[in-house]
């Protein structure tokens, strides 16, 4: 609330801010992308497990997410998990038969009172849907699994919507 002051806003909109603040699900700071475009996802932490700091922060990447590439944190150890494929697909003229299904930022300390961000690029190629991204974070031996497919459930993964693609020969507004 350091923006607002109780001159700028009144004062249920105030608590508004603080409570839905405190409430904080992990997600996406974009929510939709194009069928078949090239995203950079930024994922938010916004608070530890139970003021204990996050040290660990595993995404699943569901079917229609190819080619993952996390980016790099500071201090923090990065891994990835590829499995195989059930349906390969085709890049730059060579047969992908596994991909990464898996991002893992480990070894860190992100603080219960601060927030972060965690990114990775892929391409979407999934159907126009609602996609979602299960997110394990770990405090020590607590974790907080969001993995629910409903946004009011006490964990909610973090989600996508897929929009269908534009082709070039559609007139555009």
């Amino acid at each position: 609330m350091s923006f607002f002051t109780q001159k700028s806003c009144g004062l249920a909109a105030c608590l508004w801010l603080v409570a839905t603040g405190a409430s904080a699900h992990v997600s996406f700071i974009q929510t939709e992308a194009v069928q078949d475009s090239y995203v950079r996802f930024t994922l938010k932490i916004p608070h530890g497990c139970a003021g204990k700091p996050t040290d660990t922060v595993r995404i699943q990447l569901p079917s229609g997410i190819q080619s993952a590439k996390p980016m790099p944190k500071a201090n923090w150890e990065l891994n990835t998990v590829r499995a195989p494929l059930a349906q390969p697909y085709s890049m730059h003229g060579k047969t992908i038969t596994e991909d990464v299904n898996e991002i893992i930022w480990s070894k860190g300390n992100l603080p219960d009172a601060f927030y972060d961000e965690f990114v990775f690029q892929a391409k979407v190629t999934a159907q126009p849907s609602t996609l979602y991204f299960p997110v394990t974070q770990q405090c020590g031996a607590e974790k907080l699994v969001w993995n629910a497919t409903s946004h009011n459930a006490d964990h909610p993964a973090a989600t996508l919507t897929v929009l269908p693609a534009v082709h070039n020969n559609e007139h555009q507004h």
